[in-house]
């Protein structure tokens, strides 16, 4: 098929769709338009499964990831922990990590679909390629499998707040100083005044928090 007739093909379905759009209500176009979105991205993704899991593979171990992304979705998890609950920094060593794990999928979808789409525009416009590629497959629908990246980390990032929160659990203890052994109950000390009781019923959807006073060790 020549690229005249492609074109022509496009620009047909173009046309059709802005005419459909104003029969369709705003809530059904929209959907209309996330479903065509993320079946072309998923297509896509199926035709170059390959490539994505070999670069998915590596990406949890490459530098970028470890001494970039990690690292400061590690902190910024540290400090919304402190800055949520007040314990102290120094109590909250695997919260942080954990956080910065849950932190770090949502910021990774971005950053990658953001490096994509400047990659892919740079091929576009000055026909320059970054790095080696290996063979791709229907390229035309590599622009929606970029887009369903981006709102799946623009969804994720939205999840992030109550899982880093609960993270602080990795850190609690069911038998410490701070309080009696109770059923749903543990404690994680906040300052060596106070402790923070946290009452955790994940089944029942329970996870509150209260402060209790430190005893002395």
């Amino acid at each position: 098929m020549s690229i005249e007739i492609k074109n022509m093909i496009k620009a047909a379905v173009l046309i059709f769709a802005v005419w459909l759009a104003q029969f369709l209500e705003h809530e059904t176009l929209t959907a209309l338009i996330f479903t065509s979105v993320f079946s072309c991205g998923a297509y896509f993704a199926f035709c170059n499964r390959k490539n994505i899991s070999a670069f998915a593979k590596k990406w949890p171990s490459s530098l970028a990831y470890t001494a970039i992304v990690f690292y400061i979705c590690k902190i910024v998890a540290e400090k919304t922990i402190n800055a949520t609950t007040g314990i102290e920094v120094e109590n909250i060593r695997y919260a942080s990590t954990i956080g910065g794990v849950i932190l770090s999928v949502p910021i990774s979808l971005l950053l990658i679909s953001i490096c994509m789409l400047v990659c892919w525009q740079m091929k576009a416009l000055f026909g320059v390629r970054i790095g080696a590629s290996a063979e791709e497959h229907v390229p035309g629908l590599k622009i929606f499998f970029i887009g369903t990246l981006m709102g799946a980390g623009m969804l994720a990032s939205s999840q992030v707040d109550p899982l880093i929160r609960y993270a602080v659990l990795a850190d609690a203890s069911k038998v410490t100083t701070c309080g009696p052994v109770e059923n749903d109950v543990v404690y994680i000390r906040k300052n060596p005044d106070t402790c923070s009781r946290i009452h955790v019923n994940l089944f029942k959807g329970i996870y509150d928090f209260s402060d209790v006073p430190a005893k002395s060790n």
